[in-house]
């Protein structure tokens, strides 16, 4: 004990390791993970139980399972580390403007025109994490935020009904940038059997981005707003216009708030 020294580089190494641990933790909060980890931490607790009683075959069949240990956890975590990663790849073009209340009431005016008309649509709304890789499954725009162009791209007799449109925010409070966008599907299990493709989308696309995605039931006649991988209740009008003011006003807060810390570093 009289030779053991701690150092600058050990306080950032804890700090370093802390950190990536509660951004972890606070990436799988809700998901299916927290109930693999805790599978995963029984099965350690047994293992070091298994030596303390010595249980030499239960020992040998865990230590096998240990030797094979990180691929099975990139298995088992395979969606969040993916969900890790693209939200590591921030945006860096990612507008800074507060929300407009022009861009707020053109978003929720788009979205109700479709089910005044009885169509369905997933109007996609890009903050942080970049979306650019998901234009080559549709097609490059560049169109007002308006209901009639959104609803001539969701016409059902028009060519790009299909998927989705992307929406980022500009200095002009935002603008479509594409169309028929296909979206990656939630798993089947993640949503209630009652709801289609088009929720399964939304679900899906939140999940791996911090995007936010307007969905327009066509079926049902209803809007949800999907974020962080949940499925919102069904919303009205007034409703949808707060929910994305505090989403995208919280958003630029928490821009605002890192900003000010890294100015005054």
């Amino acid at each position: 004990m009289s030779g053991w020294q701690f150092g600058i580089s050990d306080v950032v190494d804890i700090t370093v390791v802390a950190i990536v641990v509660y951004f972890f933790l606070r990436l799988i909060r809700g998901t299916r993970a927290v109930q693999m980890l805790i599978g995963v931490a029984m099965v350690v607790i047994v293992y070091q139980m298994a030596q303390v009683f010595g249980l030499f075959t239960v020992e040998w069949i865990f230590g096998h399972f240990f030797s094979a240990f990180m691929v099975i956890l990139v298995v088992l975590f395979q969606q969040e580390i993916r969900r890790a990663l693209v939200r590591v790849a921030v945006n860096p073009l990612a507008s800074g403007s507060t929300p407009t209340v022009t861009l707020l009431d053109e978003l929720v005016e788009s979205a109700f025109s479709l089910v005044h008309r009885g169509w369905g649509g997933l109007i996609v709304i890009e903050r942080d994490t970049g979306l650019r890789h998901l234009f080559e499954s549709g097609v490059e725009m560049n169109a007002p935020i308006r209901p009639d162009v959104i609803q001539s791209i969701f016409c059902p007799d028009a060519p790009m009904h299909d998927g989705a449109v992307i929406v980022c925010r500009d200095s002009r409070g935002g603008r479509v940038v594409a169309a028929r966008v296909l979206l990656p599907l939630a798993q089947i299990t993640a949503l209630p059997g009652d709801f289609g493709t088009r929720h399964r989308a939304a679900v899906g696309l939140s999940e791996e981005s911090d995007a936010l995605v307007i969905v327009v039931s066509e079926e049902r006649g209803d809007v949800h707003l999907v974020e962080e991988g949940a499925l919102g209740e069904a919303l009205n009008s007034r409703e949808l216009h707060k929910a994305l003011e505090n989403s995208l006003s919280s958003m630029l807060n928490m821009q605002g708030k890192s900003t000010d810390m890294t100015g005054k570093a």
